[in-house]
């Protein structure tokens, strides 16, 4: 199922992907709408300076005129104080972009005023002053605090000059900085813009919308002032205000004149106000685009649902059956011409060809499992019938010893019967013993757990290789307690399994000449958990390179073997229930096979002895 889980990921995953474009393309538009509206924003700002730049240009050439039509005034160059005095008082009142409006003497001395000062007043030190008397023209001045208005403004001051070039008069007037302001309300700013004015110095001479509380600070070091020293003209710049506020500016330059300091003109939109368009056409965008997505995965979920996961699912299911050894699993999706369904009719060939493939080689490891049994039934029934000859002489020979003792006059003694049929019985049970090893390694191999001792099947084991062990020089030698504990197990497959094992261990020490099989059973530890049965050989022992192989079938170092003993031993005892086998193998000091078996019963106290 996680398989299908990952299936159906892949394919939202690939529908994601082909949506892909569509958010890239969303969001490339975005970004273009955004430099667009940035530069719009721009440029509308640059628009409003140059319209507020012209109204304050406007302005001061207003001012300019007034004071070159002022400075024509007989009254004026003749320094009458009583006659133009009410003339300057009553312009003053009908123009109030104005501060004051005042007359004076080349000496700097104020002869009159609008604005009546509070004592003498001398404007010889102003530097506007100064540069008016020098170039017999117009002059401006930067930011300054009027000595009689008292008033921040901007000033200008014009000569009066006589025919032979005399100044007679200096006409000077204040332009109120407050009037600046107005140029912010009057261009209908968006909500949160601001309106710069600075000199050339980096200082305020107007900001909207604070006003007064900012007029006449120095921010050279400010980078908004340091934006627009730099540019000295028109242009755009984008930057955090002097609130802090990131916002998008248009620049420009005020005309004064042509020896005056440079003032200049900053209006500023919040860029939030300028993107605020195309962010909420973004979220427009992504939201629709979102709705398409979802409704895109769950028609793909319930398309690939039906036209594809259904069936991958059937696939998969038989594949899963299959693999658990199911070999009749079948998908039945034949009849689609689909790929799925070319796919299925293989899977469903290739199942068909396994279980048949499977069915023959089942049948012919059966055969070939039968013919290895034969063959080494073959191999003990020479043994066998040696080992019956024995008390089978021993029988014989005692009822030829009774037949004499019979004769016609004499009788067999009773302490002669109690021998023989001693020696009866104990040829009997030897042949017994014999015959049922014989008979419990030749049973079909059916399943039958039962309670049963190892250490039996080990002596019983013993009793069927005698005469093939003696025949090749070797000992069998058998470890037992008197009281083990007995296991649950198939008494023919383990007396195949240890049949198996002690004939190989046999045939390998042939070839050195002989040697010992060492049989044992015993218990683990105190406990009695397990049964532990060992067959041990002193062989020449298995390669290190051949010990991870020995179990697969058809592996053999022999040229007559078949190779199939030990896989059919370790088939064996994977039946057994908790049975476990192992193998621990010295080049040149022999070869033990350890098979261990859960034990069942009470404990009992490990002894060994040797027969």
């Amino acid at each position: 199922m996680k398989r299908l889980a990952s299936l159906r990921s892949r394919l939202l995953v690939l529908v994601l992907v082909a949506v892909l474009p569509a958010f890239a393309l969303t969001l490339y538009t975005h970004l273009e709408h955004r430099r667009a509206a940035v530069a719009v924003a721009q440029e509308e700002a640059l628009r409003i300076a140059r319209i507020a730049a012209s109204e304050q240009n406007d302005v001061f050439q207003g001012a300019r005129q007034l004071a070159f039509i002022l400075a024509q005034l007989p009254a004026v160059r003749a320094l009458d104080a009583t006659a133009c005095r009410p003339l300057l008082a009553e312009l003053l009142s009908r123009t109030p972009g104005y501060v004051n409006i005042s007359v004076a003497a080349p000496t700097g001395d104020v002869v009159c005023s609008a604005v009546p000062p509070a004592g003498p007043i001398n404007l010889r030190d102003r530097e506007y002053f100064q540069r008016a008397l020098t170039t017999r023209d117009v002059a401006m001045s930067g930011y300054l605090i009027g000595r009689i208005s008292r008033k921040a403004a901007i000033v200008i001051a014009y000569p009066a000059v006589d025919a032979r070039g005399t100044v007679s008069a200096v006409v000077v007037i204040g332009l109120d900085l407050r009037n600046l302001n107005h140029l912010a309300a009057d261009a209908q700013l968006p909500q949160g813009s601001t309106l710069l004015v600075i000199d050339q110095a980096g200082v305020i001479l107007a900001y909207h919308p604070e006003g007064d509380e900012w007029v006449g600070k120095q921010i050279a070091d400010a980078p908004l002032a340091q934006a627009i020293l730099a540019r000295r003209g028109e242009g755009t710049a984008a930057g955090a205000g002097l609130d802090g506020v990131p916002r998008l500016y248009g620049l420009t330059r005020l005309s004064a004149a042509p020896d005056a300091g440079e003032v200049y003109l900053a209006v500023g939109v919040p860029r939030s106000v300028a993107l605020a368009g195309s962010n909420r056409a973004l979220v427009r965008n992504l939201v629709l685009l979102g709705l398409v997505v979802v409704g895109a995965l769950v028609a793909a979920r319930m398309l690939a649902e039906r036209l594809v996961l259904r069936r991958t699912e059937a696939l998969t299911a038989a594949t899963e059956r299959l693999a658990a050894g199911d070999l009749g699993a079948r998908t039945g999706l034949g009849g689609d011409d689909s790929e799925l369904g070319h796919l299925a009719r293989s899977f469903d060939e290739m199942a068909e060809a396994v279980e048949q493939r499977t069915a023959e080689r089942a049948r012919a490891a059966a055969e070939l499992v039968r013919s290895e049994k034969m063959a080494a039934l073959g191999r003990l029934a020479a043994g066998v019938a040696h080992e019956l000859r024995n008390p089978l002489s021993v029988i014989a020979g005692r009822i030829e010893i009774l037949r004499l003792k019979m004769a016609p006059g004499q009788a067999p003694t009773f302490d002669l019967l109690t021998r023989t049929l001693a020696q009866f019985e104990e040829a009997a049970e030897r042949m017994r013993r014999i015959m049922e090893g014989l008979s419990t390694y030749s049973k079909p191999a059916k399943p039958d757990p039962t309670p049963l001792d190892l250490g039996e099947l080990l002596r019983a084991t013993s009793e069927v290789l005698a005469y093939e062990a003696r025949k090749h020089e070797i000992s069998i030698v058998v470890q037992v307690p008197p009281r083990l504990q007995r296991v649950v197990g198939d008494r023919s497959a383990l007396m195949q399994v240890f049949v198996n094992l002690s004939m190989n261990a046999v045939q390998a020490m042939v070839d050195t000449g002989g040697g010992q099989l060492t049989l044992k059973a015993c218990e683990t530890d105190v406990s009695a958990a397990s049964i532990v049965a060992e067959v041990t050989d002193t062989g020449p022992g298995i390669p290190p390179d051949a010990l991870s192989q020995i179990w697969a079938p058809f592996y053999t170092t022999k040229a007559e073997g078949t190779g199939i003993g030990l896989s059919i031993v370790r088939s064996l005892v994977e039946q057994q229930p908790g049975a476990t086998i192992t193998v621990e193998s010295r080049q040149g000091a022999g070869t033990t096979f350890r098979l261990t078996m859960p034990a069942i019963g009470a404990d009992f106290p490990v002894r060994s002895s040797a027969s």
